[in-house]
């Protein structure tokens, strides 16, 4: 149940992206290598907290809901929120207008 929902939001991210980097007018290739360093800290970051605090049982799941697909105590739909949130966040900057030039 959350890894189609999880799918479903990483898609509208990576369509809000889609649309900031044209609407930027920057080239997938310039940002591509920040992006992907971006991607993988944030995937380090979510296995080592979502690890640490699931241990020291700050929370936890229901089996029902999950997939079943861990990267240790954490499961895999944990991780589709920080990509979630590499895609999102440049794509509503340029959406948005921050960091344009001013034509004045």
């Amino acid at each position: 149940m959350f890894l189609e929902l999880s799918f479903c939001f990483l898609a509208a991210a990576m369509a809000i992206f889609a649309a900031g980097l044209a609407a930027s007018k920057q080239r997938l290739l310039t940002v591509i290598k920040p992006l992907g360093t971006a991607l993988a800290v944030m995937l380090v970051l979510t296995a080592i907290f979502d690890n640490l605090m699931i241990y020291a049982g700050l929370f936890g799941y229901g089996s029902g809901t999950l997939s079943g697909v861990h990267i240790g105590l954490a499961p895999i739909e944990d991780f589709f929120y920080a990509a979630c949130a590499v895609f999102l966040l440049p794509g509503l900057w340029w959406l948005l207008g921050a960091g344009r030039e001013d034509a004045s």
